[in-house]
């Protein structure tokens, strides 16, 4: 248990940790932990709080934490393929605890890629492409899997427990999919969709779920079908139409989408039981939003740019508010 000086009656406690040594990394005197969410950083710097991480192992130790003191317990393990066990200690530890638990860990572990799929598979306007979970590599295994999933080719690859692309890959047929693959692994495999505009471009939004409160926090474009955070200054960076129409989006806080999106998107946020998270959608040229993935481990702060595009910080008041409102804080002055 960290505890902070001058934090001796604080009644928040965030709560960190990791399955495996290799998720915590320590550089610069910060201690940064994988699978983990960046929204904390929304609090107040100088607002009381203590911080507890715990490992997998934690339940074995005969002394534990007591946790009676805290109002408010802000789970910030946020990646359930690979932080289950964690999770799962974390579960048996809060049995009891009367503070309210933002992010229970029962409501993380069912936010897989494929959970979430499933269980927004149906909303009237989504289009939630089929995850599939690959636990071989041989490729008449792998091909019946699919095959019973009622899924084909072309499709996205992906370890699990991993984002911003980093393992994720276009197949167009099974021999280089499974090419790629290791036995013994985990992967995703998902549906890939061409979501393409009119113009030929590419455009990924992010929405954040605070609360009661959706959070517009950004419209990313592309030339190529998979967008990520570095497009800005590949290829955005020349456009000035491109950010005047990201700009525009900011007009209201949970962007000025078309109340048919705005119904999709509450349908998402009644169907997935999370204190807090992060949706990434395309829009199709019928209307229908193209889900990505819903999670709690989308960061917030890691694609703010630079002064370039400062109006995306636009985002960052209405996302303090709410989160101050989760936490029970009165509205900052």
């Amino acid at each position: 248990m960290d505890l902070s000086p001058g934090t001796a009656s604080a009644t928040l406690l965030l709560i960190f940790g990791a399955d495996r040594d290799d998720q915590i990394v320590a550089r610069d005197g910060h201690v940064s932990v994988k699978g983990s969410t960046d929204l904390f950083g929304l609090l107040d710097a100088d607002h009381p709080h203590h911080r507890l991480q715990i490992t997998r192992q934690f339940l074995r130790h005969k002394a534990r934490p007591n946790l009676v003191r805290y109002h408010y317990l802000l789970n910030l393990i946020t990646e359930p393929e690979r932080n289950d066990r964690v999770l799962d200690a974390l579960r048996k530890l809060l049995r009891g605890v009367p503070g309210k638990i933002i992010n229970r860990p029962e409501a993380v572990l069912k936010s897989t890629r494929d959970e979430v799929a499933r269980r927004l598979a149906g909303i009237d306007g989504l289009l939630a492409p089929t995850v599939i979970r690959l636990r071989t590599a041989r490729p008449e295994a792998v091909g019946n899997v699919l095959a019973k999933a009622g899924i084909g080719f072309p499709l996205i690859l992906r370890e699990p427990g991993t984002h911003k692309g980093t393992t994720q890959q276009r197949f167009d047929d099974l021999a280089g999919m499974t090419a790629a693959m290791t036995e013994g692994s985990e992967y995703f495999a998902t549906q890939f969709v061409d979501y393409r505009s009119a113009d030929g471009l590419y455009r990924k939004y992010r929405l954040f779920f605070i609360g009661p409160h959706a959070i517009f926090r950004h419209m990313l474009f592309s030339d190529q079908w998979i967008v990520h955070g570095k497009d800005r200054d590949r290829f955005m960076v020349d456009r000035p139409d491109l950010m005047a129409e990201e700009q525009a989006m900011f007009a209201t806080a949970d962007g000025a989408f078309p109340p048919a999106i705005r119904q999709v998107l509450a349908a998402v946020r009644d169907k997935i039981d999370l204190d807090y998270f992060g949706i990434d959608f395309g829009i199709m040229p019928d209307g229908r939003l193209l889900l990505f993935e819903a999670n709690a481990t989308m960061n917030f702060f890691s694609l703010l740019p630079s002064d370039q595009f400062a109006y995306v910080r636009a985002c960052v008041p209405p996302a303090r508010a709410a989160f101050r409102e989760l936490l029970g804080l009165p509205r900052a002055a």
